[in-house]
């Protein structure tokens, strides 16, 4: 008898430990337990990768504001993004396990940032549209072998769009090496998960 009371008192709290536990963490991220803001809606509340970039860089006091949606991903590339007041914050694995996007703006610009990336490369290229204009490439200069970052001006070369709220912008990456000296063009990887401000 006392054998099954030991034994239901020691299942009873494993459950309880087990039902404690957060949400499961992707790509390796952790699940740090992080302080819920009363001013951000709860069930938004960011976790894993994009969860420790937000916390890292000041959560709701940061750059981006508190989410207005819960993280989303897609299927084809795995990647996960997670909507913010003031921007948004991606993960895009096929670029590297812990590759992140970020685009937000600061004063009157739209910014872009993305790293680390899952190797050394020698420059990036970005590409950029506004308000599903036509799309443009710029070769960006690295700001370390991993990471890298790029702005635009928040208001675009004309009128917004009929019907539009503002401006938006969107920005992909991928990193590329120089293809050496006999050879002409540059050998680039994969496409960045876009970001959009």
């Amino acid at each position: 008898m006392n054998r099954r009371l030991c034994f239901s008192t020691t299942a009873a709290l494993a459950l309880s430990a087990t039902m404690l536990l957060g949400p499961p963490a992707h790509a390796g991220g952790t699940t740090t337990a992080a302080t819920t803001s009363t001013a951000c809606n709860p069930a938004f509340q960011p976790f894993g990768l994009i969860g420790e970039k937000w916390r890292a860089v000041g959560g709701e006091n940061s750059v981006f504001g508190c989410p207005t949606r819960a993280e989303y991903g897609f299927a084809a590339n795995k990647a996960r993004r997670q909507d913010f007041r003031n921007g948004q914050i991606g993960w895009s694995p096929a670029l590297g396990p812990r590759m992140m996007i970020r685009v937000f703006q600061s004063g009157d610009r739209a910014v872009f940032q993305w790293g680390p990336t899952g190797r050394d490369w020698d420059f990036f290229e970005v590409r950029y549209s506004f308000s599903n204009d036509e799309v443009t490439k710029y070769k960006v200069k690295r700001r370390d072998p991993f990471n890298g970052g790029f702005s635009r001006p928040m208001t675009g070369p004309g009128p917004d769009p009929v019907g539009s709220s503002g401006p938006v912008h969107y920005f992909s990456v991928r990193g590329c090496d120089d293809s050496g000296l006999f050879q002409l063009g540059s050998d680039c990887g994969g496409w960045s998960l876009p970001g959009r401000l």
